[in-house]
């Protein structure tokens, strides 16, 4: 996988926890037009990546690579999958955290017995919302 990102297309690669085999399994998805054009046949790539040869097996493919080094800094590329699968999670948090904040104000406007409050209160309870409206955008979405 390493191999054919960084020397043939730099496809994004996804990271998945399988149960069944314990570990991350690295995968990529890449159009289907691409082998139908021609431009990822077996050959391309074996030449691409400077195999030797390559070989079908069942549900693989495996090429025999002439430069050994190739493979040589893979578990710096895991953590580098690693580190950017961290970051995105982190940001949909915040992204998340954010939307969750915002709709508690929705909800706290929603239920406000606006009937029966007078024009003071009102005007308090709009300056408590914009307070926490600025103390969310001042902490990055948290309360």
């Amino acid at each position: 996988m390493m191999v054919f990102v960084q020397h043939i297309k730099a496809y994004k690669v996804s990271s998945k926890l399988v149960k069944s085999v314990g570990a991350d399994v690295y995968n990529i998805g890449f159009p289907v037009s691409e082998v139908e054009k021609g431009e990822l046949n077996l050959a391309f790539i074996s030449e691409r990546i400077g195999a030797l040869s390559f070989e079908e097996k069942e549900n693989c493919i495996v090429f025999l690579l002439q430069n050994e080094n190739l493979k040589n800094g893979y578990q710096g590329w895991i953590e580098l999958i690693y580190e950017e699968k961290k970051s995105r999670f982190e940001e949909l948090s915040m992204v998340n955290e954010r939307t969750m904040n915002y709709q508690s104000i929705i909800s706290e406007i929603k239920n406000y017995d606006l009937a029966n409050t007078t024009p003071m209160q009102s005007l308090g309870f709009i300056q408590q919302l914009k307070e926490k409206v600025q103390q969310i955008e001042r902490n990055n979405g948290n309360f």
